[in-house]
This record gives structure tokens, C-alpha cells and sequence, in this order.
């Protein structure tokens, strides 16, 4: 679905999505007790699933179960897989109670979380229940620094992120003033610490650093002292609700100063917050792997996605292209086990919907081309800016 599509038919797909995950069920649930082969294998979805980052959560289902539909007779190993979805809200404290609750009955493994706080929070105790867990959309560098042989990431560092943010900024805005916006969270403090550091590599500072409550109802008090500055242009890192406030009323006010920020713009939650003052705000976002990945190994990926209402794209594709790594590591190791998975999943490449990709020793994605792209959005469409 396009961003603009109304939140009522996201809803509805998802309902839909749900009825058939609960048909999958029960014509799965046998009047006898089941043989081992005939036990369903578990994979759970966590992520937010209400709240300003549903639409996230929503992707996830939608490339989790698009990656589901393409087993043949809808067996691994003989089993059957069985779906089910949590929701820890991307908030920290909710991800580890909600963690907990789940090794209670462990699945086999937890594509998630969708936050980087949640999924830092969450993943050592996974780890300590031998859980695999492969995130669609952390960016952190210490989800992948924790020392957890078990978790992977389908995207790219914030680091990595940082630094094509500062290199934008050294590139297209010299001799500017430069000011960054932020909350008090861990991607947002992350990801503009980087850009920060890699500025300084270009010998130039911020003017002026803005940090902020995320979930505020205005943010005119910030764009007044970035315009007291006579900052040039804002480097704005939040939530896409709280992105899309600002940009919303920063035209509002006829903010003089340009706007550049980062993945969380792809959210539909940003383009019906922020309206028309979306349009030619420069973002960086996950590499749109249907111009990059080979037709071959994306087709029918993308038939799949498109056949549950959503476009292929985003996190959708992330989720997907987690699902497939796990179905072939568990496929090489001929086991479900953690280790014996992971271990497999880091023998050699795999072909994905992303292209043929492979993983460092600390689950690090590593692809054939940039992990992140440039892009803006134009009368409601994501357009690529290389």
C-alpha cells in the first residue's frame, strides 16, 4: 500500500492477515495428541503493533507472512510453522517484561524487535534461552556489540547512517549553520552522535544541539530557537510522529531553515502527520532493493507481499528477507537449534529479497550496495535521490 492509504485499510489488511493466521491454526490443530512431526514450529513477530510506530509492527506481519506463504506444502523439516504476534510498543520496559513472557513457552525464533532500546533490552534474554533472534529494523551498534552469537540485523548501523547524514551536510550545506534536533532515546541520541563525530572529521561543529521529550503535542518552542540561531538547516531525528509535528508546523511558522533527517520518515504515520510539508525533505532510508537486488531473487517476494495489500518495501522487505535467512539457516543445520542455526547462517551467503548477503561474526548484514539510500518524498511517494 502507498503511504497515503487511510489507517482504516492498514487495519483491515492486518484483520485480514489475522483471520487467516487463526484458519492456519486450526486446520493445523489435531483432535489427537501430535507426533513430532506434526508439532508446529513457532516464530514470533515482536514489535509495535498499536501506537505511533504500528505501522512498523504492521510491516513486519505482512513480510513475515509473505515469507511464510512460500514454503512448499507449508512445512520446514516436515513441521508445520506456526505464527504469533506480540506487541512490546517500542518501549523498553514493556520489551523486557514482555521478553520474559515469552521464553516461558520459547519459540524457535523472534524476528524483532523493531526499536533499538526493545531489542538491546530483550535480546539477552533470549540469548540466555537459546532463542535466535533476527531484527528487520535495529540500527544501534550495540545491538550487534553485546557479545550475542545468536541475534542478526537486516539493516544497517547507525553509524553508518551517521555518517552519510554528516557527509550530506559537509556536502550540500558548507559554510552553513548547522542544528540538530533529537529525543532522549537511544536511536535518536545514537544516530546524531555519529553524525556529530563524523563532522568533526570535516572540521565543523553543530551551532546548535535541540534535545526534546519525544510524543510532545507542539515543538514550537525548538523551531523558535532554531530560528533564534539562524540555523541554516536541522538535522531532525525522532519518531515519525514527532518528525512529522515538526516539519508540520516548522512550514507552519515559515521556518526559514532547511530539513534533512533519517529512516523514520519512511513511516505513513510521518506523511499524515506532517501533510504537504513532507514533500523534498532529503531522508536516508533502508536501499530500495527492487532497483538494486536481482529481479530473480526478489519476484516473488514482491508478488507474495503485494498479495496481502502491501507495497514491498521498507520494513516489509527487511522482515521478509529475515524470515528467509532463518528458513535457510535452519534448513542448512538440518536442526532448530540456536547455535547449530546461527552457525549455518554465517557458513556462507544466502539469496534473499535483499540479493545475496552474508553476515559478520557479531550479526552485522553485510550487501552488495550501500546498506542505506538517500530519498524524498514527492505527492506522497518515496523517490530515490542517487
Amino acid at each position: 500500500m502507498t503511504p497515503c492509504r487511510s489507517l482504516v485499510s492498514l487495519l483491515t489488511t492486518v484483520t485480514i492477515i489475522a483471520m487467516l493466521n487463526s484458519s492456519v491454526a486450526q486446520a493445523q490443530r489435531p483432535d489427537a495428541p501430535p507426533s513430532d512431526n506434526a508439532r508446529p514450529i513457532d516464530l514470533a513477530i515482536v514489535g509495535p503493533m498499536v501506537g505511533t510506530s504500528f505501522y512498523v509492527g504492521m510491516q513486519f506481519i505482512a513480510g513475515v507472512n509473505a515469507a511464510i506463504s512460500t514454503l512448499t506444502d507449508g512445512t520446514l523439516l516436515g513441521r508445520p510453522v506456526r505464527i504469533k504476534e506480540y506487541d512490546d510498543r517500542c518501549r523498553q520496559a514493556i520489551a523486557e517484561k514482555l521478553s520474559l513472557e515469552i521464553v516461558q513457552q520459547p519459540p524457535h525464533v523472534i524476528i524483532g524487535h523493531s526499536c533499538s532500546a526493545t531489542t538491546i533490552a530483550a535480546a539477552p534474554v533470549y540469548a540466555a534461552h537459546d532463542i535466535l533472534q533476527i531484527t528487520p529494523s535495529s540500527t544501534a551498534p550495540a545491538v550487534t556489540e553485546m557479545g550475542i552469537s545468536s541475534i542478526f540485523r537486516m539493516i544497517g548501523r547507525d553509524d553508518a547512517q551517521g555518517q552519510m547524514a554528516a557527509d550530506w551536510l559537509a556536502t550540500h550545506h558548507s559554510g552553513e549553520k548547522l542544528g540538530f534536533f533529537r529525543s532522549f532515546n537511544d536511536y535518536s541520541m545514537g544516530l546524531t552522535n555519529s553524525a556529530i563525530a563524523e563532522l568533526s572529521n570535516h572540521g565543523i561543529e553543530p551551532t546548535l544541539v535541540v534535545q526534546s521529550a519525544a510524543s510532545a503535542t507542539s515543538y514550537l518552542n525548538e523551531i523558535m530557537q532554531f530560528m533564534a540561531a539562524d540555523i541554516d538547516v536541522v538535522y531532525l531525528v525522532g519518531g515519525a510522529l514527532d518528525s512529522g509535528v515538526f516539519v508540520r508546523q516548522a512550514r507552519q511558522v515559515a521556518a526559514p531553515f532547511n530539513i534533512i533527517s533519517s529512516d523514520t520518515l519512511v513511516s505513513s504515520i510521518f506523511m499524515e502527520t506532517a501533510g504537504a510539508a513532507a514533500d523534498g525533505i532529503p531522508f536516508t532510508s533502508p536501499a530500495d532493493v527492487t532497483r538494486l537486488a536481482d529481479e530473480d531473487l526478489n519476484g516473488s517476494a514482491v508478488a507474495a507481499i503485494k498479495s496481502l495489500g502491501f507495497d514491498a518495501e521498507g520494513y516489509t522487505l527487511l522482515a521478509y528477507a529475515a524470515t528467509e535467512v532463518w528458513l535457510e539457516g535452519v534448513r542448512r543445520a538440518q536442526s532448530l537449534q540456536a547455535e547449530a542455526v546461527a552457525n549455518a547462517i554465517r557458513a556462507e551467503p544466502l539469496n534473499t529479497v535483499l540479493g545475496t548477503i552474508s553476515f559478520e561474526a557479531n550479526g552485522d548484514i553485510s550487501t552488495p550496495y550501500p546498506a542505506f539510500s538517500w530519498f524524498n518524498w514527492q505527492a506522497g511517494q518515496r523517490v530515490p535521490l542517487d
